[in-house]
């Protein structure tokens, strides 16, 4: 009897799950296709602001400027991420918060309620933050098991705000996957942007930026960390002495990762003419492609190239609504190879894509290593830029949080085209009639190209 009324309930939760968590993300979408938010991006460059820009190629010192920013905050840190991995890096850049806040620098840290990591190793994080009076932590829609509906709407943002003086965006997450000078066997090749306010008084995208960050933490999406128990207290003290040891003792031999930068490091960033910040909105189940609608908008109205980097493109029908394509235009898409990707299962949609995106028009090239490619951004015409967390994707343009920076600067765009034109130069370019891959792995490349015919079943949680 007992038993039956388990399996009962299993099998009623089950399918309670595949409805609301599968099939109702296959419903038509039913929002108004509305320009008003494009309308404000655009509007806005017609008011310069005050902002430069540094473009974060190099992982390592990508994280030695977060480590900078860090230590020369006044007030106020916001950190944003989807995780943070287990790592040198990360135990570091944890112990530059809590050393930030011990100064009396107020820092909230923001994590995706169900891929945040800090399990394991890390689950001593959560109890120190909770027990340091200037430190809080919050997570992002975090497991709600009776509403499946949650699951898929992830935050995938990465911001790091400074004091409204520095903001950091772009595709990495904290840990050596992306960040150490001596990269693993995983090792992504990512990118991120600075953005520097010299002046306070004046507007800036670190202000969009802030009010965004604020918008996550006060959301009805986003959840409180517990209070702890006093066994708990105690644990976090002890991981917040770990860490100051560890920071320090990093700092006593002079590694590199937390040495100060030189006073000349911010001459480098580039007065931009104009820096928008974007997002996508909060909301639950596919919500309005905001991000996506302003890319396709700036891009058809390209007069010369479009030029895409992604870790792989995975365009849906619901997404080429959206897609004019000037065929006078050269259309230019650098991704991952099949033996570079680290995603069999999204580079399964991509593959399934794959002739369809050259029959449109784009140039494909494949990157061919080494490590892989993780890196977001399009150039547009050689002076509109987009970098940050969007991948070319349903998830990013349906369900994700997402954010970006829209730079409006010719001397910026230059100096991305040159980073992703390296990438370029080790990658082949895709022709239906022969293979992209040098080195192909047999049993990875036959799984994959397996998935691919299967792809139509997952491409929307992509």
């Amino acid at each position: 009897m007992l038993k039956g009324v388990l399996l009962t309930a299993i099998l009623l939760y089950i399918s309670y799950v595949f409805f609301t968590a599968y099939l109702l993300f296959f419903l038509p979408l039913s929002y108004k296709q509305e320009d008003s938010d494009l309308h404000t991006i655009f509007k806005t460059q017609d008011f310069p602001n005050q902002d430069h820009v540094l473009l974060l190629e190099n992982g390592f010192e990508s994280g030695r400027t977060r480590m900078q920013i860090i230590q020369e905050a006044k007030t106020s840190i916001d950190f944003v991420s989807y995780s943070v991995q287990k790592a040198q890096t990360s135990h570091l850049f944890l112990a530059a918060l809590f050393e930030a806040a011990d100064r009396g620098v107020h820092v909230r840290v923001l994590l995706d309620g169900l891929f945040h990591n800090l399990h394991g190793d890390l689950k001593e994080v959560k109890k120190a933050i909770a027990v340091h009076p200037n430190m809080e932590l919050r997570y992002f829609e975090p497991f709600r098991p009776f509403k499946p509906w949650s699951w898929h709407n992830r935050l995938h943002d990465k911001l790091l705000l400074v004091d409204e003086t520095y903001g950091i965006i772009g595709g990495r997450n904290i840990g050596d996957k992306y960040l150490s000078d001596t990269p693993p066997k995983d090792y992504v090749i990512d990118r991120d942007v600075l953005i520097y306010h010299k002046d306070n008084q004046s507007k800036s995208s670190l202000q969009e930026m802030k009010a965004y960050t604020n918008e996550l933490w006060n959301h009805p999406f986003t959840q409180m960390e517990k209070k702890n128990k006093s066994k708990d207290q105690r644990a976090g003290l002890a991981f917040q002495q770990d860490l100051n040891d560890t920071y320090q003792k990093a700092k006593n031999d002079h590694v590199p990762f937390v040495q100060p930068l030189s006073q000349e490091w911010k001459n480098k960033a580039i007065k931009a003419e104009h820096v928008s910040f974007l997002s996508n909105p909060l909301s639950r189940l596919n919500k309005p492609p905001t991000m996506w609608k302003t890319f396709t908008k700036l891009a058809s109205e390209a007069k010369s190239k479009v030029y895409i980097q992604t870790p792989y493109a995975i365009p849906t029908k619901q997404m080429n609504k959206y897609v004019e394509m000037d065929s006078t235009v050269n259309w230019v898409l650098l991704t991952n190879s099949i033996q570079q990707t680290p995603n069999p299962m999204a580079y399964s949609g991509y593959l399934s894509k794959r002739e369809a995106l050259s029959d449109s028009g784009f140039t494909i090239s494949e990157y061919q290593g080494p490590h892989s490619i993780h890196a977001k951004s399009f150039v547009i015409d050689d002076q509109m830029s987009m970098v940050g967390s969007f991948n070319l994707d349903a998830r990013s343009s349906f369900l994700n949080t997402e954010s970006a920076v829209l730079i409006n600067s010719a001397a910026f765009a230059n100096k991305l085209t040159v980073e992703m034109d390296k990438k370029a130069s080790k990658s082949n370019p895709f022709s239906k009639d022969t293979s992209t891959n040098n080195h192909e792995h047999v049993v990875k490349a036959l799984a994959i190209k397996a998935l691919s015919k299967l792809s139509f079943l997952w491409r929307i949680f992509l």
